[in-house]
């Protein structure tokens, strides 16, 4: 199995997209803790572009899955990470931003390790984007022909 960059930047493309409506449209800056799953969903957006476009199968798909969920969580992490320290008012990134702030008189370790729990959240952000980014290349090329409602 060769890897096709064409899908994995396909893959990173629609995560960039994605993530970029997520941070520059006007009213998800209300956005909270609903705002957890939307960026999330930046790995099955990257993987099921990514898996589609890979076109070989299930297994081609994850690993297509993969790379492009990779990209799509690293740009994830940096926009979080750029958010959080310029404490910009980007889309949804600044209503997480806002639950953070408003959690640090609750939980000290917030107060006074403010920049390495921003790192572990944009690390594990990475992690579960990845993750969905395989899940949704292997599954994406099974879904490919399939229409909603069936007959």
């Amino acid at each position: 199995m060769l890897t096709d960059w064409r899908a994995v930047v396909s893959g990173l493309g629609a995560a960039l997209v994605y993530l970029a409506v997520l941070a520059l449209f006007p009213g998800f800056e209300g956005v909270r803790f609903a705002g957890v799953p939307l960026v999330l969903a930046t790995g099955l957006v990257a993987g099921s572009a990514a898996g589609i476009a890979a076109d070989e199968g299930p297994t081609a798909g994850a690993w297509h899955g993969l790379l492009s969920g990779s990209l799509g969580g690293a740009a994830f992490a940096v926009t979080l990470v750029y958010v959080f320290a310029a404490n910009e008012p980007y889309g949804v990134f600044y209503g997480l931003n806002y639950v953070l702030a408003l959690s640090a008189g609750d939980l000290s370790v917030v107060a006074t390790h403010g920049r390495s729990v921003v790192a572990g959240l944009a690390g594990t952000g990475w992690v579960l984007i990845t993750v969905l980014g395989i899940y949704a290349g292997y599954t994406a090329p099974q879904r490919e022909g399939r229409t909603l409602i069936e007959e």
